[in-house]
């Protein structure tokens, strides 16, 4: 949701000049002889057991210099530094191996002549891409961008290059702009193309939070800054001495800082991996600090967790009992089907290989693989020889593996027509791939269940209770056969692969031997939306052969059933069902130049009262508790307040209704989703209309739309309404790429101040739920009527609870960091909501899941 957060910052133009205390040609001279005296030390040594060093912006650096070093990839970083009339806050993100970004939020004293601003508080956003590694010979080598999107307070490009010498990192680097103030040479890019020796425009841009190209890289005049950080013999204390190339020249002008000189020298030490401490001597004139706390998205820090029980370890069955559920699952007489193990052994299957005319070279079985090395080159058509072979004489091979030598190749195992119902799919295939996709359960109505037998009574309370014990909620069981369906509700773990795991385990564990497969159906919100299949002996021989269970070799899925009798039985004289809960709020309004930092806590309490699946009636209700939310500045958008206006709502509205709706959930099709809400939609809108959304099976991308007619809400939010109404809605294409968790989104639409454009968001998601996102919109407003800011962007968090404390839970905190919030390109709170409430059971999802080890076994 991006509708929420709000505020601004006072733009400013200037341009004015100053020189820096110090000798540029001394410094240079410092520079070259520490290059000289340290080329002759080890080389080619890896940087990455250094300690982690954040200069005073929270990058990755020196003291107020970059570097071309990098955060391990995923890390997530907040610091503060602060030094005479200055201060710092940062947020950084190593989006990428290769790429690192940064939200910076300073304060600086005697900035503007300005009374009311005894501080002005400004924003930039800074990215910094390596170019390449550093090798036995040549430097890492990184450029970077300053103030990319931001006023221009802080605006510099650099080229830096850095090289580990045994105990000593150094970089050396060129920079323009703010970081080439010191004016110490003419820009040699101007000596390629004349027109990059032009002077800068300004050195505050004059519509805050736009970009301006055109003075990257751009100026009469070019520094060198450089600088060494000596990892001691202390572990994590590291001294960092460096020259800077920046004179610091605006505010020299206004009184807030001069520098005497160009050296700076800090002393950083790593307290944790988490927390470092850096001290610093800065510009001849003033001691400056910082402190950084660094975070791992990618890894669960927390193994084990408050309240959960451990997932049961299931028995495994006898051979016999394993031959009778296979019995009865093919509907065959004991003597009609011999065990798994006996139908033709790894001799006969060797045998039977070296009989084909493959020129075969060698064979291993390896698990559930056969590596075949051949002379031939039609390797293909050797494969599916081979796995046609496998299929009839050995159940427990999946994958055929060949090569000659000079390239291999993979295929699925292909079983014998008499073998074809032990396949998950029906079809006689093994599934074998890490890819769910590659196999779709069919779509077949679930029968009804009949009267249970006394022993599957038993087994159905035993199933419930233990259920209940792992915080599962099942909400329907059937027992037929050698067959068990069960619907599921997870409202508990964050991970889908992680309660489906533990409600594997569990039936693994009560059910009856006799049952063979079973088939478990995710339901959210009443609606199925999953299910995931399960033959439980190779199950069982993945958790003796490999202690864990293989969701990739075991697991099967496709979209639910639109027909669910099951479901539907249980469900008769279920309803009307009445839920509620209660927690705590948060709400932010940031950047605001006479509030920095607004925030407001709140108790709410939230209600749902469910007539028939999916069909229900909710509300929420929130009273203040603390705030400083303020409406000293009023808008002055001359579009539509639809979000301007937020202060009012808070501060009018402390304690109101947040949301007071009808919601309806069903499926058009297996893999299309739909709802319609009308009533009091948000804290700022009522109206009415729906979304609906198509996921497509097997693939990676899905297609949503959404339309609603809404109306403003009066501000003490209560039930009255404004004049203003309006019609919005999108189109939005979401694509879950396989490359490092980046998720891709595109809506395009009419948005609620009735302007028409285009909102992009990309996303990185890790395994264990964490999200960082950015996106920005842009409208047929124009610059100048969407004040400042020039368009719609903004930085989205979402972060697990479970992440942050060691409890399960599917609560995450999602914040939107927005530069400045205007009317320009906002959409309804709350009018997509299909695809994030379908992910959770997708398969992309899954996968990722699984192919980052995320569970906890």
């Amino acid at each position: 949701m991006k509708g929420k957060e709000s505020g601004g910052s006072r733009s400013k133009a200037g341009d004015v000049q100053a020189r820096a205390a110090g000798s540029p040609r001394k410094g240079r001279l410092i520079l070259w002889s520490v290059f000289c005296l340290l080329g002759p030390a080890t080389g080619g040594a890896s940087a990455d057991d250094f300690p982690l060093i954040r200069n005073d912006y929270g990058r990755v650096g020196m003291i107020d210099m970059p570097s071309a070093r990098m955060a391990p990839d995923g890390d997530l970083s907040v610091g503060a530094a602060y030094f005479q009339n200055n201060q710092r806050y940062d947020l950084g993100f190593q989006a990428l191996p290769w790429l690192e970004t940064d939200i910076l939020y300073s304060g600086l004293d005697h900035f503007l002549f300005e009374p009311q601003y005894p501080v002005y508080w400004d924003r930039s956003f800074a990215m910094k891409a390596r170019l390449w590694q550093e090798g036995d010979f040549l430097p890492a080598v990184a450029v970077g961008i300053n103030d990319l999107i931001g006023t221009g307070v802080y605006s510099g490009e650099y080229l830096v290059g850095s090289k580990r010498f045994g105990d000593f990192d150094v970089s050396l680097g060129i920079g323009w702009g703010r970081l080439g103030s010191t004016d110490q040479f003419k820009n040699p890019l101007a000596s390629i193309f004349s027109s990059f020796g032009r002077p800068r425009s300004s050195n505050i841009v004059t519509a805050a939070g736009g970009t301006d190209f055109g003075v990257f890289f751009h100026g009469p005049d070019s520094s060198l800054f450089g600088g060494v950080v000596w990892q001691t013999p202390i572990k994590n204390l590291s001294l960092i001495a460096e020259y800077s190339s920046d004179a610091y020249t605006v505010e020299t002008q206004t009184g807030n800082f001069a520098p005497r000189n160009q050296m700076n020298y800090g002393v950083s030490y790593r307290v944790t991996d988490s927390v470092a401490l850096e001290l610093n001597w800065l510009y001849g004139r003033s001691i400056g600090g910082n402190i950084s706390f660094d975070m791992d998205p990618t890894t669960d820090p927390y193994p084990q967790r408050i309240g959960s029980p451990p997932p049961p370890t299931p028995p495994i069955r006898s051979a016999k009992q394993q031959q009778e559920a296979l019995n009865l699952m093919l509907g065959r007489s004991q003597t009609t089907i011999v065990a798994p193990e006996k139908f033709g052994s790894n001799g006969e299957l060797v045998d039977a290989l070296w009989r084909e005319d493959n020129e075969l070279v060698d064979v291993a079985v390896q698990g559930r693989r056969l590596s075949l090395t051949v002379a031939g080159h039609d390797l293909d058509g050797i494969c599916r020889a081979a796995a046609r072979t496998v299929g009839l004489h050995n159940l427990t091979i999946t994958t055929v593996s060949i090569t000659n030598g000079d390239r291999g190749v993979s295929c699925s195992v292909t079983a014998s027509p008499a073998l074809a119902l032990l396949a998950p799919n029906g079809r006689g295939e093994f599934i074998t791939t890490t890819s769910l996709s590659q196999v779709t359960p069919a779509l077949i109505t679930i029968d009804a269940a009949l009267e249970p037998t006394p022993d599957a009574k038993a087994a159905i309370a035993r199933i419930r209770a233990d259920a209940d014990q792992q915080h599962i909620t099942v909400d329907a069981i059937d027992i037929s056969n050698a067959e068990l369906v069960v619907y599921y509700t997870n409202l508990h773990y964050f991970s889908e692969a992680n309660a489906l795991d533990r409600l594997i385990r569990l039936l693994m564990t009560d059910a009856p031997p006799q049952i063979e497969k079973f088939r478990l159906v995710a339901v959210q919100e009443g609606i199925p939306q999953r299910e995931f299949d399960v033959l439980r002996a190779p199950a069982e021989r993945s958790l003796v052969q490999e202690a864990n269970l293989s969701f990739a070799d075991n697991v099967t899925s496709g979209p639910a059933s639109m027909q669910n009798p099951v479901l539907s039985a249980a469900e008769a004289g279920t309803y009307p069902q009445f839920t509620w809960d209660v927690f705590p709020q948060f709400r932010q309004q940031l950047f605001d130049p006479t509030n920095p930092l607004g925030v407001q806590f709140l108790g709410a309490a939230s209600g749902s009262l469910e007539l028939l699946r999916g069909l229900s009636f909710n509300g929420e209700v929130e009273a203040n508790i603390w705030d400083n939310f303020n409406t000293n500045r009023p808008s002055d958008s001359v579009l539509p307040h639809v979000r301007t206006d937020f202060a009012k709502y808070f501060t009018e509205g402390k304690n109101g209704i947040g949301a007071l709706d009808a919601e309806y959930r069903f499926r058009f099709s297996p893999d299309v989703f739909a709802i319609v809400k009308a009533g009091y939609l948000e804290s700022m809108f009522a109206g009415v209309g729906g979304e609906i959304l198509w996921r497509p099976e097997g693939q990676r991308w899905a297609l949503g739309g959404d339309l609603y007619e809404v109306q403003k809400r009066d501000f003490d939010r209560l039930f009255g309404l404004q004049a203003y109404r309006a019609l919005t809605g999108h189109v939005a294409l979401y694509y879950a790429s396989p490359w490092y968790g980046l998720n891709f989104v595109v809506r395009a639409g009419q948005y609620l101040a009735q302007d028409r454009g285009v909102t992009f968001e990309m996303s990185r998601r890790f395994s264990t739920g964490v999200e960082v996102a950015a996106f920005f919109t842009k409208t047929n407003v124009s610059s100048a009527q969407f004040g400042e800011g020039s368009f719609d962007k903004g930085i989205v968090l979402r972060i697990p609870i479970g992440w942050v404390a060691p409890i399960d839970t599917q609560t995450e905190l999602d914040t939107v960091l927005r530069p400045v919030q205007r009317d320009g390109g906002q959409e309804l709170a709350g009018d997509a909501t299909l695809y994030d409430e379908t992910r959770r059971t997708s398969e992309a999802e899954i996968v990722n899941v699984l192919g980052s080890a995320a569970i906890q076994q």
